[in-house]
């Protein structure tokens, strides 16, 4: 999993990408870990848990895919004090996003994501993890 940090940019940024669209989690098994103690889990059973864990269900062409819930001023998660999900937590995209330091000179987002955290790769990700769990 990639992990790109660079807390200088991101605390004076004030976490533009999570005001404008949190990122999901792209491993199935990572996500399994984090909120279902590790075990396989069914889509209705996570259905019925995303509003008490603060979490939605994003529609990638067809495929559900779970990301924290937003609203208008954004991530749920999102504090004051940044990100109120320890590291080990958040979401796959969050921490693959590149900071851009071009992203404080404008007020516009430029960072970006690797190519393996995209809509269409994580979208068969989780397509081919419903397929097995039915």
């Amino acid at each position: 999993m990639h992990i790109h940090r660079d807390q200088q940019i991101c605390r004076q940024c004030g976490g533009l990408c999570c005001q404008g669209h949190p990122g999901c989690w792209t491993d199935p098994r990572r996500f399994a870990e984090i909120f279902f103690a590790g075990r396989n889990f069914t889509l209705d059973e996570l259905k019925t848990r995303c509003t008490t864990i603060g979490l939605q269900l994003r529609n990638y062409s067809g495929v559900p895919v779970p990301a924290p819930r937003s609203d208008e001023s954004g991530c749920a998660f999102l504090a004051e004090q940044g990100c109120g999900l320890g590291e080990d937590q958040r979401p796959c995209q969050c921490l693959g996003l590149i900071p851009d330091i071009e992203t404080l000179f404008t007020g516009e987002i430029h960072c970006r994501l690797p190519g393996d955290l995209s809509y269409g790769t994580i979208r068969e990700i989780w397509r081919q993890f419903w397929q097995e769990t039915g």
